[in-house]
């Protein structure tokens, strides 16, 4: 299988081990990539214009004929946003006045669609079976809109996936709930208040791992969660991992490939367990 690849900006900076683990489970399931050439931001949550926002996006989908994967939610939902609002003739010409490479058209993937398909195809692959590992599958806004491969409201394609891991996906209430991170400038409490709320309905829920998608769930959920805890003087010590970081300690990959010491609440003591209980 061969996919373009558009890492989007946070692979750059604060999420580098969302690029890390996408391209090193990629290739251990036979996926190649190809990165976008000259590839520029999608718009994320910034751009109001929504001109301006479609023809970013256009801009990156004009520039490969083969189908696009990214690991972002936020990448992944301005893609296919534009693609939509590209359908629209009068949309399309006046983007495309202003384009050296024409839009045509464009297919785009998740990677934990692609991911999944893999997957239910070849289970041998597993080297690490996540056998009774509780994990709470999170959504966040944006995966699933505009509706695509799965259901806004009742999505279920995180738990197919945890399952084929051989891992047990709790029944997390909040799953699509936002993680705050769009407000949190403006309204810090209420974004933080958000967060925790999320973080403690997985703890109560017996979640051992939070698995998510997003690179805003992730800061908001693992990077802020000690200052949270401090805030709250409670604890709550899950660590939070983008799904293709999950996918890859069941690979057998290792903690460098797979970025696990950039997380802010370590994995590790996590994986150990996993290893132990596959050993017994």
């Amino acid at each position: 299988m061969k996919l373009a690849y558009y890492p989007g900006c946070v692979s750059l900076s604060t999420g580098k081990e969302m690029d890390l683990s996408t391209r090193a489970v990629s290739a251990a399931l036979g996926i190649e990539l190809e990165e976008l050439e000259d590839w520029n931001c999608c718009g994320a949550t910034h751009v109001s214009n929504e001109l301006v926002a479609t023809g970013l996006c256009a801009r990156n989908m004009a520039q490969t004929d083969l189908p696009i994967m990214t690991s972002c939610s936020i990448c992944y939902s301005n893609l296919r946003t534009a693609a939509k609002q590209m359908e629209d003739p009068d949309v399309k010409a006046r983007v495309n006045a202003v384009l050296t490479k024409k839009y045509s058209g464009a297919s785009i993937r998740h990677a934990l669609d692609v991911i999944l398909e893999v997957l239910e195809k070849n289970q041998d692959l597993l080297v690490v079976p996540l056998k009774e590992l509780k994990v709470a599958p999170y959504y966040g806004c944006l995966l699933t809109r505009p509706r695509g491969v799965d259901s806004p409201e009742f999505p279920t394609i995180l738990e197919k996936l945890i399952k084929n891991l051989q891992a047990e996906p709790i029944d997390f209430r909040l799953k699509t709930f936002c993680c705050g991170g769009p407000i949190f400038m403006p309204q810090q409490k209420a974004a933080e208040d958000t967060a925790f709320k999320i973080l403690s309905e997985a703890k109560k829920a017996g979640a051992e791992v939070i698995v998510t998608v997003c690179p805003l769930c992730h800061f908001m959920l693992d990077a802020k969660q000690k200052a949270l805890e401090q805030k709250r003087d409670e604890k709550i010590g899950i660590p939070v991992l983008y799904v293709t970081q999950l996918v890859g300690i069941a690979l057998g990959l290792g903690p460098e490939e797979l970025g696990l010491n950039m997380n802010s609440v370590s994995p590790m003591p996590m994986v150990e367990k996993v290893y132990e209980r596959m050993a017994e």
